[in-house]
């Protein structure tokens, strides 16, 4: 049974045919090189066996689960990837990052350090050389396989790019050597040393050849219990983008109506309206983690491990409920339930948002999606709310 199937698949990019009817499938112990021209369609084949492209025709599997399909089904199985991008917010740690990928806590000082990374664990990606970086990067992509005794997928496109050839041999033995494990590998590349670990070579448009790589020794990583990343609430600390991003809009909000209001003369609809006003602003501007991932791709890697984009909801109840509270205070009058309800509000309205531009980062140009444009819609809800809350 193959480990990564993609079944008659049928991808465009454009108006251009990357794929038709392509199939593969790729057994346990088993390692697949793609090579080719750049352009052929490597990345295409990569990203769609990971669910990150739409098909026209066919379906991705990983490990028996439905991965993506033509008629956009969705599913999440564990499985290792690295693309050209190196998919890592520059805020993130290095210890941090690779701990979100394993999904386990495990000894990762001593795995950096056979890269030569130890020193860098508790430091920022950002502060990472570019060949550093990608180190982290295609670590990310090979924890999953080296701390499990049960298959795993790795999917690597072009994992040498920017590397050293210390690096280059590291990773040439850690490919066979996760191979000898019963993992199963779909890697494109140019170098002809990765090539050689491939017991099946592909030549875009297509030929296929059959290699004759060494064999490696598979050594299992110890692992320890789960863990949980809460990244987003990790970055919203890290780097207060939710105070910046929607906490000073609310507050802006706030100051502008009382430049232009006279607070105490206000009652009934407009009292509640004033009150739940600066909420609704900081929901209108969305997840405030959402410009982080666009750093180097990362909300790609993201989405192959959630179907819900990093965020940091509970930060956002917190600064939404605080002013709230300021508001109602500034009226003379606090009212514990419009404080909830102005926390909750300003939450949802985030999450919708946050959801709306999530929907569109698949697309090559997502920042020309005008999607934006349907958020004045939530003035409906609120204004609902504020309507029922002053009957």
């Amino acid at each position: 049974m193959g480990i990564i199937k993609l079944s008659n698949v049928t991808v465009r990019r454009g108006r251009t045919q990357v794929l038709d009817s392509w199939s593969i499938s790729i057994d346990s112990g088993e390692v697949v090189c793609l090579s080719g021209e750049n352009g052929c369609g490597k990345s295409t084949v990569i990203e769609t066996a990971a669910g990150l492209i739409p098909m026209e025709n066919g379906s991705s599997e990983i490990s028996g689960q439905l991965i993506r399909d033509s008629e956009g089904r969705r599913g999440r199985t564990n499985f290792g990837l690295c693309l050209q991008d190196d998919c890592i917010m520059g805020d993130e740690l290095v210890g941090e990052r690779i701990l979100d990928a394993a999904g386990y806590d495990f000894d990762v000082e001593s795995l950096l350090s056979k890269w030569e990374l130890d020193h860098r664990i508790h430091d920022r990606v950002a502060m990472l050389s570019g060949g550093q970086r990608r180190r982290i990067a295609l670590l990310c992509g090979l924890i999953p396989a080296m701390i499990s005794s049960e298959p795993v997928a790795i999917l690597l496109d072009e994992p040498d790019s920017g590397l050293d050839d210390k690096s280059v041999e590291r990773l040439v033995g850690a490919i066979r050597d996760l191979a000898a494990g019963g993992h199963s590998i779909l890697i494109s590349s140019h170098d002809s040393r990765i090539i050689s670990t491939a017991n099946r070579i592909i030549q875009f448009p297509y030929e296929e050849t059959k290699g004759e790589p060494e064999k490696g020794k598979f050594e299992l990583i110890q692992k320890n219990k789960p863990i949980q990343s809460n990244i987003g609430h990790r970055l919203n600390m890290r780097t207060m983008a939710g105070l910046a991003n929607n906490g000073i809009a609310a507050l802006l909000t706030l100051g502008a109506m009382l430049a232009l209001l006279e607070p105490a003369e206000l009652e009934g609809k407009t009292l509640t309206a004033f009150i739940l006003a600066p909420a609704l602003t900081a929901g209108l501007c969305g997840n405030p983690i959402h410009r982080l991932s666009f750093e180097n791709r990362a909300y790609a890697w993201w989405n192959t491990k959630s179907s819900y984009p990093p965020n940091s909801l509970f930060h956002s109840l917190i600064i939404c409920t605080i002013i709230t509270a300021l508001a109602c205070s500034i009226t003379g009058e606090i009212d514990f339930k419009l404080i909830i309800v102005g926390g909750f509000l300003g939450v949802i309205t985030e999450a919708i948002v946050g959801l709306l531009s999530h929907a569109t980062l698949r697309l090559s140009r997502p920042n020309a999606v005008m999607i934006r444009l349907l958020t004045p819609i939530l003035l409906l809800p609120w204004a609902l709310v504020v309507d029922n809350l002053s009957a």
